[in-house]
């Protein structure tokens, strides 16, 4: 299939999906789903992550309605005898390749050795390489990707804190991105305790006063300016924090849900993690807290193409992350798939294996 063909596909796949999400409800759209078993419309056939052959995606998307399943879209067109290869394992359990190379479980190994037409074996369980967390405060392994951990304080990366864990058990990451201010309030309050760490501990976690002021972490802003209110958990005038503004200055309640009538389903959007976002403000405010979650395209998320368990196949793209629950998962979108068709409470932690 060549360049020309393939935008083509999409683009009549796209604009299925819009007609559509603007007819009948399901119950009505896909009462029968034959009328839609034919290759010949909505853009052809598409390989289930279950490595099936559909005939097309508003077929697969009937199927899973009426038979409560989560088959996402593996690739366009039919499968072959390999993508068996490429069915999801979505738990981190590491082995080590023959190439020297760390692949996520043993699942993942065989679908690189499928996609890329090689022939690696294991040779062990585990990762390839010990990891010393510690070594130049994990730098070299996580960069700076701030984490909250248990005891109120933020690190730099959460290869910081797993060092620490050698001496303290005790110590967890509680979540991605730096410790709130309700956060560490709840912990040491507003007086002596805040004040000394404030003196004595810095850490660039970022608050944004009801002054429009950046203070730089929520000790020195309980110290020093605790009879402010708290705009935004991070740094002032970002488009991020513009965007948690714009999302959320008129929320109310109603009945005890939240509702916002600034927003229409005009202004609706469909995040990478399966998940149809009230608005791009919406989505980009809840990024702060998953930096892996971004915009699809706008409108409601539709169909298995909208599925973040296709994109959990793509073995060039993993990179293991850890759950709410506890479990290490091989990438975010596994985790997202997780949650969308097991665990609707998952949440994305931090980076790494838990």
């Amino acid at each position: 299939m060549n360049w020309m063909a393939i935008i083509i596909l999409i683009v009549s796949i796209l604009y299925s999906k819009k007609v559509l999400s603007q007819t009948a409800n399901e119950d009505t759209l896909y009462e029968d789903c034959t009328i839609y078993n034919d290759s010949s419309i909505h853009g052809g056939e598409i390989c289930g992550t279950d490595a099936v052959t559909y005939p097309n995606w508003v077929y697969l998307d009937c199927v899973n309605y009426k038979n409560l399943t989560n088959i996402a879209t593996m690739h366009l067109g039919p499968c072959s005898s390999g993508d068996v290869n490429c069915i999801l394992d979505p738990i981190y359990d590491p082995v080590c390749g023959s190439d020297s190379n760390t692949y996520s479980n043993y699942q993942v190994l065989l679908c690189n050795n499928y996609r890329e037409s090689a022939n690696v074996t294991v040779i062990s369980n585990g990762e390839c390489t010990t990891v010393d967390y510690c070594a130049r405060n994990g730098i070299n392994i996580d960069g700076q990707n701030r984490v909250c951990a248990s005891n109120g304080l933020t690190y730099l990366n959460e290869a910081q804190v797993k060092c620490l864990q050698k001496y303290n058990a005790s110590i967890k990451i509680l979540h991605d991105s730096g410790c709130t201010v309700s956060h560490v309030y709840s912990m040491y309050g507003a007086g002596k305790t805040v004040c000394s760490i404030a003196r004595q501990r810095y850490e660039w976690n970022p608050v944004c006063g009801s002054d429009l002021v950046t203070y730089p972490n929520p000790f020195i802003f309980l110290c020093y300016r605790s009879d402010l209110e708290v705009i935004f958990n991070g740094e002032c005038n970002t488009d991020t924090m513009e965007a948690c503004v714009t999302a959320h200055k008129n929320d109310t309640y109603v009945n005890g849900t939240l509702t916002n009538n600034d927003f229409t389903a005009d202004d609706q959007v469909c995040g990478n993690d399966g998940h149809t976002y009230q608005s791009i403000y919406h989505l980009i405010c809840n990024s702060y807290y998953n930096k892996y979650l971004s915009d699809v395209h706008e409108g409601p998320c539709t169909g298995p193409d909208d599925n973040p368990c296709g994109a959990a196949t793509e073995v060039n793209s993993q990179n293991a992350v850890c759950g709410s629950d506890g479990f290490s998962y091989i990438s975010p979108q596994a985790l997202w798939c997780v949650k969308r068709s097991l665990k609707s409470d998952l949440t994305y932690v931090h980076d790494g294996p838990c």
